[in-house]
C-alpha cells in the first residue's frame, strides 16, 4: 500500500491537497447530463435490486454518493488508496461506503459475482499495471455485469503539446526547464496505455466489448465491457 500511495502522490505532483481540490471541483463537469444519459443506457440496465455497485479510485466519494442516492436499494462501495482523499470523505448515505485498498493488487473483501457495475474514471493511466485490478473486477462482477473505463489514452506528442500549449508558447516564449520536464513526465504517464492496449487486456480475461468510444479528439476513451 505504501508504494502505491507514494506513486499516486508523485503522479499528483507531490501536493495531495491541490489534487483533491482539483479532482473534486471538476466532478460536476465530468458527470453532466450526457454522462448520466450514457450511464442509464449502458450501465443502469444491468443493475438489479441488492446488487453491489462499485467505484474504483473513488476519491472523497462523490460518485459513490450519487449512486447511493440514485439506487437506494443497492450497496455502493468506493475503493481509494490516497490518504489525502480518505482524510476528507463526504457524508454518505447509509448504503454508501468507502474502502481503503491498493488497486495495484486488490484485497477488498467483496463477494464473487455480487457486483453489477464497476466504474474506473481517470484511474487506469495511474496504474503501473492494471492486470491484477482487471482480474479482481472480473471475479467480483456477476454474469452480465458491466465494467466502464473512462480515461486518458496514448496520443502523439504533437497532439499532447498542442493541447497543453494552444498558443504555442512552448515554441515562441521562454519556458522554465522544470515546467517542460513536468509536462513531459505527465506525457509519459498519460500515454501509458493505448485504447487498444486496454481492450486487449480486458478481452484476454474474457470480457466482451460493448462500447469503445474515443472522446475529446481521441485524448480520452470510454470503454464498456461485459462479463
Amino acid at each position: 500500500m505504501e508504494k502505491t500511495q507514494a506513486q499516486i502522490l508523485k503522479h499528483h505532483g507531490g501536493d495531495g491537497e491541490h489534487a483533491r481540490q482539483m479532482i473534486t471541483s471538476t466532478y460536476e463537469s465530468r458527470h453532466d447530463n450526457d454522462f448520466w444519459e450514457f450511464w442509464n443506457a449502458q450501465m443502469g440496465t444491468v443493475i438489479d435490486k441488492q446488487d453491489v455497485l462499485l467505484d474504483l479510485g473513488a476519491g472523497i466519494g462523490q460518485f459513490v454518493k450519487d449512486l447511493a442516492l440514485r439506487y437506494p436499494h443497492n450497496r455502493v462501495l468506493g475503493i481509494e488508496a490516497a490518504p489525502y482523499m480518505l482524510s476528507a470523505p463526504l457524508a454518505l448515505p447509509d448504503n454508501g461506503h468507502l474502502i481503503e485498498d491498493d488497486l495495484n493488487q486488490p484485497q477488498a473483501n467483496i463477494a464473487v459475482e455480487s457486483v453489477a457495475v464497476v466504474m474506473a474514471n481517470m484511474l487506469v493511466h495511474e496504474l503501473p499495471q492494471p492486470v491484477l485490478m482487471f482480474k479482481a473486477v472480473y471475479q467480483w462482477l456477476k454474469p452480465g455485469g458491466r465494467f466502464c473505463i473512462i480515461d486518458l489514452v496514448r496520443q502523439p506528442l504533437e497532439n499532447y503539446l498542442t493541447h497543453k500549449y494552444p498558443q504555442k508558447t512552448l515554441w515562441n516564449q521562454a519556458v522554465e526547464r522544470d515546467e517542460v520536464e513536468d509536462v513531459f513526465d505527465h506525457f509519459l504517464e498519460h500515454n501509458r496505455y493505448h485504447a487498444d492496449d486496454i481492450v486487449f487486456m480486458l478481452r484476454s480475461l474474457g470480457f466482451k466489448v460493448v462500447e469503445n468510444t474515443p472522446l475529446r479528439d481521441g485524448r480520452f476513451v470510454r470503454i464498456v465491457v461485459q462479463k
